[in-house]
């Protein structure tokens, strides 16, 4: 690519939150699930970690190191950056040590408009109309997906691996419900205010195997990990299908994707807009991510050396580039994120060993020969949200 004709403009910053305990809301119901005891953790559920706190470290200063490069410093007396947080510990947290490894020392609020621990709408993944009409869509979708991907019926290794290392049969859950892990009846629970959910297997898999990753990005001892029951990388990669189908059908299918979306997507645009900021830094979710790439009409992707498709603390950055001899903006986007192996060892990244990379695609648009889209294919995706 010629990049050197191309000068970095504008960056939009898409962060999930880093490192976190695993929720408050899944830990009765991790304990049903399986007999044996669950490890115990020394922050309050839901709350970035310390490790997490690090590793976001880290990531903030390498973030600084690559802006640099793209010939955008910041100095302390004109800390060119707008940072705006859900208004979550985990989320506001991750904002805070981003911004510390970034440029600690200088002066840069972050913003978060309610108190601590109340949902932003602007990251709300809650259903904002449960009409039967929008839920009869939401329903198609799933079931067009499944149709085209076999979803369900490729998962079945997957759920019994899950069955097999919970030792679910013995399980107080299988108790109540009598039925094999792969045979509990599947439901989309779609109400008003609620989040989402496709109850069954698809939704007590991702509660544990996310519960199983958590211990394995915070360096558990290995017989902690999944109780030493997942001892090869095909096992995870295996395990994270449950993972990636449930984001996909839940958060990134279209209907849910653009009603999710409207209000994060109208807050980028006023960003984009916005003069006084070329570095804004937004920190939410994996539904966040999932919706806004959803909503946006961005290709399916796998992410090498990762098997999460949202990686924890992965980053999406909407880049707006000025090309220098014909002064037309054209626009870029990456997933910049920590590999499976980055995370588990907490190895610091920086420019000399930096974090992945991995430039996503548009649907129904063409790049040019050194790989950059018309800013105006991705403006009037934009521009479809407009209230």
């Amino acid at each position: 690519m010629n990049n050197n004709q191309y000068q970095l403009d504008k960056v939009v910053i898409l962060s999930r939150h880093g490192i976190r305990t695993p929720l408050e809301n899944t830990i009765a119901f991790l304990e049903k699930s399986s007999p044996f005891k669950w490890p115990s953790w020394d922050h309050a559920y839901g709350y970035l970690t310390t490790r997490g706190g690090v590793l976001e470290t880290f990531f903030g200063h390498y973030l600084s190191q690559w802006l640099e490069q793209q010939n955008i410093k910041l100095t302390p007396e004109n800390p060119d950056i707008y940072v705006y947080a859900n208004s979550l510990q985990r989320t506001v947290a991750t904002a805070q040590f981003l911004v510390a490894g970034a440029y600690a020392g200088y002066d840069i609020p972050i913003v978060h408009k309610y108190t601590i621990e109340k949902m932003d709408p602007i990251f709300d993944p809650s259903v904002k109309n449960d009409s039967s009409e929008i839920k009869q869509k939401v329903l198609k979708e799933i079931e067009e997906a499944d149709q085209k991907e076999a979803i369900f019926k490729n998962l079945a290794p997957a759920y019994k691996m899950v069955s097999d290392i919970l030792d679910y049969p013995h399980s107080q859950l299988y108790a109540e419900l009598k039925c094999d892990f792969a045979d509990i009846p599947y439901e989309l629970h779609f109400v008003k205010n609620e989040e989402p959910e496709l109850r069954g297997p698809l939704a007590i898999g991702i509660c544990v195997i996310d519960a199983f990753l958590l211990q394995y990005y915070s360096a558990f001892p290995k017989e902690q990990i999944a109780w030493g029951r997942i001892t090869s990388q095909e096992q995870w990669q295996q395990l994270m299908q449950i993972r990636n189908h449930y984001i996909d059908l839940v958060f990134h299918s279209r209907t849910i994707a653009r009603h999710n979306s409207k209000l994060l997507i109208n807050k980028i645009d006023d960003l984009l807009h916005n003069k006084n900021y070329k570095v804004n830094l937004l920190v939410g979710h994996d539904s966040t991510i999932a919706a806004l790439l959803g909503a946006l009409d961005f290709a399916p992707y796998q992410l090498p050396n990762q098997f999460e498709n949202t990686p924890i603390g992965g980053m999406v950055i909407l880049q707006r580039y000025r090309h220098v001899t014909s002064g037309k903006y054209f626009f870029k986007a990456e997933y910049v994120y920590q590999s499976f192996e980055q995370l588990y060892t907490g190895e610091a990244i920086d420019i000399n060993n930096p974090p992945q990379h991995y430039q996503l695609k548009l649907l129904n648009a063409t790049p040019n020969s050194d790989g950059f889209y018309s800013w105006h294919d991705f403006e009037k995706r934009i521009k479809d949200f407009q209230p």
